[in-house]
């Protein structure tokens, strides 16, 4: 599990970033397990809490993913290991 916290203005575009950065091979599957105000206030923003939880299917993991480039558009389909 990770935490991240974010302002609630960008709290959807964060959960996707988080969801996509989260994965090191292409078919890890990413869920948000837990979305939760924070308590704390940290100047004019409205502080969340969202735990992530990263699962592996070990006999099908896919390629790793290398670069940032990787995890946002995925593979390209020329490419072989």
């Amino acid at each position: 599990m990770r935490y991240y916290i974010s302002n609630k203005d960008s709290l959807k575009s964060t959960i996707e970033e988080i969801k996509t950065y989260s994965k090191t091979y292409e078919n890890d599957k990413v869920t948000v397990i837990d979305l939760r105000k924070s308590h704390s206030q940290y100047l004019d923003q409205e502080p969340y809490i969202i735990i992530v939880q990263v699962e592996r299917d070990t006999e099908n993991i896919g390629r790793k993913c290398e670069y940032k480039e990787e995890k946002i558009v995925g593979f390209f389909e020329d490419e072989e290991e």
